[in-house]
């Protein structure tokens, strides 16, 4: 690219975010449409409910208790046993580092990013914390996921060196804080350009090796997003071209300078995301959904012992998750062959496929032995960009086959909103178990029409 063209891209960078900044502040709750105020509230809850899910995992416990300990008083609620209250930061780490712990928050499949699981622990924190409406926190929900499916819109080529957790961690959590401070369009920006240059270049390989350290980057992110926000009202800020400095000449990936104020309060990104019904990698669901096919309709495979061999056939991308020894539970997450293995073993939905007993489960090691992996030809464009066809060899020479192209739950295949909650429910009723009824009276009073007046502390602490 000549320096004419740059200095147009730089250009280009500085003006969008500048009206993305703008939309963001002018941006009413009113303005928002019913439908996505409760999908916002059903996102909310989903995220809450798998924060829940992981806190007694030994890593997240141990965390806990340290913040726990802590004489830092108490205005923000650790989504875990007992709802127990911190301050606002340590909240913000604590629920930050759960979020993504057991792979069952939402995410964003146009482009890989999951705007909730990297803003929501500081909304929420920084909410409950300041006194704030639900109103408030949902427009900053709101306003967090669809800067952050821009951004990730705008620099998608950042995949599959670098992980979104880390590239987009910072940026989604200050504009979910710089939304619910009520900031400016000028300081909403300044803060947007110091998030971008604290953003965290972590490696994709870090997952599929297992690195836990990657279930911390939604956490660091909230810190990030936070000093980000102060900073900008110290008038301590980056530069209007400073995405363009971090995303296209630090990270390698070419600016789309245009989506990142592209359909402005047509396109609600924040409804086309994808819940998950298994706690893994997105990418291992297809897989999984077309094992379980096979298995329903030939129940004697269970268990694999008259299986010799197993064929996955999958995308480019997803081919990076052939990992067939994982060494974490975050490996087994990113594995294929493990989600496969598992999935013949437990079944698709069992919760004990990618816990620490999965790890030493003898039956499961010995299936991801028997997984060879290949790339699938002819990959249609997203929504249809995560197949998987599946081909089980028995020990009698029969073959046994079935294609998945997109995964329930996808943006292509939604879950019905009755499998949802019921997700909500069983991911938190031992510790929270008043969250599905939290979510079901809050987006029946959006769908009405209903004026309410509660805290967000309070319908926090109603689930407890």
């Amino acid at each position: 690219m000549d320096v004419v063209n740059q200095q147009d891209v730089k250009h280009g960078v500085a003006e969008n975010l500048l009206k993305l900044s703008d939309w963001a502040t002018s941006l009413r709750y009113d303005d928002i449409p019913n439908h996505v105020l409760q999908q916002a509230v059903l996102i909310l809850g989903d995220n809450i409910a798998a924060t829940i899910s992981a806190s007694n995992e030994p890593e997240v416990n141990t965390y806990h208790s340290q913040l726990l300990s802590q004489k830092t008083g108490g205005v923000a609620t650790i989504f875990r046993e007992g709802g127990p209250k911190t301050s606002l930061m340590n909240a913000a780490l604590a629920n930050g580092l759960a979020i993504t712990w057991n792979e069952l928050d939402d995410g964003y499949t146009r482009t890989a990013v999951h705007p909730g699981a990297l803003s929501q622990p500081l909304i929420l924190a920084t909410a409950q914390a300041n006194d704030l409406s639900i109103q408030e926190t949902l427009k900053a929900v709101v306003v967090a996921y669809e800067i952050g499916t821009r951004f990730a819109r705008s620099w998608p080529e950042t995949l599959p060196r670098l992980h979104p957790h880390g590239v987009f961690n910072a940026v989604c959590s200050a504009a979910g804080y710089a939304s619910l401070m009520k900031f400016d369009k000028t300081l909403f920006m300044n803060a947007l350009t110091g998030a971008c240059t604290m953003v965290s270049p972590g490696p994709y390989s870090h997952p599929i090796q297992g690195a836990l350290i990657r279930n911390a980057w939604p956490a660091a992110g909230a810190w990030l997003g936070y000093f980000s926000c102060e900073m900008a009202q110290a008038n301590i800020f980056g530069t209007p071209s400073g995405p363009y400095d971090v995303y296209q000449i630090g990270f390698g990936a070419p600016s789309k300078a245009e989506h990142l104020c592209m359909d402005l309060g047509s396109e609600w990104t924040i409804t086309a995301g994808y819940h998950k019904l298994y706690g893994s990698c997105h990418h291992a669901h297809a897989s999984m959904e077309a094992i379980e096919k096979i298995l329903n309709e030939r129940p004697i495979l269970r268990g694999g012992e008259s299986i010799k061999s197993i064929l996955i056939e999958v995308s480019k991308m997803a081919m990076n998750f052939n990992n067939t020894n994982p060494a974490t539970t975050l490996a087994a997450k990113f594995s294929i062959p493990h989600a496969v293995a598992a999935t013949i073993i437990n079944g698709a939905s069992a919760t004990e496929n990618f816990l620490h007993e999965s790890m030493s489960n003898t039956q499961i090691a010995a299936i991801r032995s028997k997984v060879v992996m290949q790339e699938l030809g002819n990959v249609r464009p997203w929504p249809y960009d995560r197949p998987a066809k599946v081909t089980i060899e028995l020990k009698n020479g029969d073959k046994l086959s079935e294609f998945c192209e997109a995964a329930l739950g996808s943006s292509s295949r939604p879950l019905e909103l009755p499998t949802v909650l019921e997700k909500i429910n069983n991911l938190s009723k031992a510790y929270a178990p008043n969250l599905e009824s939290a979510v079901i009276s809050l987006r029946q009073q959006i769908q009405g029409g209903q004026k309410f007046s509660f805290k967000t502390g309070e319908w926090i602490n109603s689930f407890f």
